[in-house]
């Protein structure tokens, strides 16, 4: 509550502190920086007991906060950030995805640098203000990367509506939680890795069978086209490696082909192809090899198969 004596300062990310003025007496509890400029400001100097503390806290990977009293310092608080247990294995995963993360917080480099080890991700911005955190993700974009964006603060909102996927946790505030694509129920960071894999889940599935419809395609012409036309064009007898019976049976043994291949491409397209993290390069050779080069094999096979069979009534 607030009257005329009593008025609350909240925190912000320019002064970096908040706290309360009540009569005579001003109270602030913030950032070193932000303590420290103050305190000298109003002509008070800074203990180095307490610089010390702010040092040692800062490096163990804790966040220190400055508390003041008329802008002189009385002490330091000590806050412990908790890293969940396995998400240096998660970010890993991530990192074989060709993912690059990066921690952007409003803590000083001593804490940000233990966390970001700590977690280990792939590098670290500390001291942002929420629109450091906006042109960073500007930046990336302009290098024609994605980015994907999570947060829970107001201060994260602007960074959470530029980014291509902005992820709000369910904890977060409404202003995050709005400018947000979607909003994890967990508040877990890593389930960015779900939403990574999803995605590329879908464009593999589209990819891989474009692929194999494309190289089926022109397997059968291949196979089609010789046996059709070598009568009216001798020169064809060369490309007639599939000896089909005849040109009524390739057409009837490419028909019945067609008509079994794309019931069985259906459960692929709803599954999906299964996805594994590893590098976008390689899942393309191996994609390629599986898909590209079986959708040119199995349509001889299967054709010659069907042609023998039909023969029999030809």
């Amino acid at each position: 509550m607030q009257n005329d004596k009593v008025r609350f300062i909240q925190f912000t990310a320019e002064t970096r502190s908040s706290g309360i003025d009540m009569e005579g007496m001003k109270i602030r509890k913030g950032a070193f920086d932000a303590i420290r400029n103050a305190a000298l400001k109003a002509g008070n100097g800074f203990p180095v007991d307490t610089e010390e503390r702010v040092r040692l806290i800062s490096s163990n990977g804790g966040t220190p906060l400055v508390v003041s009293q008329n802008e002189k310092v009385m002490g330091v608080i000590e806050l412990q950030d908790i890293i969940k247990p396995g998400i240096q294995e998660r970010f890993e995963r991530l990192r074989k995805m060709g993912v690059k993360t990066v921690m952007v917080t409003g803590d000083n480099p001593l804490t940000a640098k233990f966390i970001a080890e700590k977690a280990g991700v792939d590098d670290f911005i500390a001291e942002a203000k929420p629109e450091d955190k906006m042109n960073y993700i500007k930046k990336e974009q302009q290098g024609g990367k994605l980015v994907a964006m999570m947060g829970d603060g107001t201060n994260d909102a602007p960074a959470l509506a530029q980014a291509d996927v902005g992820v709000a946790m369910n904890s977060g505030t409404a202003a995050a939680k709005e400018a947000g694509n979607m909003v994890d129920l967990d508040n877990d960071p890593t389930k960015l890795i779900e939403i990574v894999e999803i995605g590329k889940q879908l464009l593999m599935t589209r990819g891989t069978l474009t692929t194999f419809s494309i190289a089926n395609d022109v397997a059968k012409y291949f196979a089609i086209v010789p046996a059709l036309f070598i009568a009216s064009i001798p020169a064809l007898q060369g490309l007639n490696i599939m000896r089909l019976h005849s040109p009524e049976s390739a057409i009837l043994s490419a028909i019945i082909f067609n008509a079994i291949i794309i019931p069985l491409l259906i459960p692929l397209a709803l599954r999906g192809v299964a996805y594994k993290p590893i590098g976008a390069s390689l899942l393309l050779r191996r994609n390629l090899l599986i898909y590209g080069l079986g959708g040119i094999i199995v349509p001889f096979i299967g054709i010659k198969v069907i042609d023998l069979l039909v023969s029999i009534w030809f």
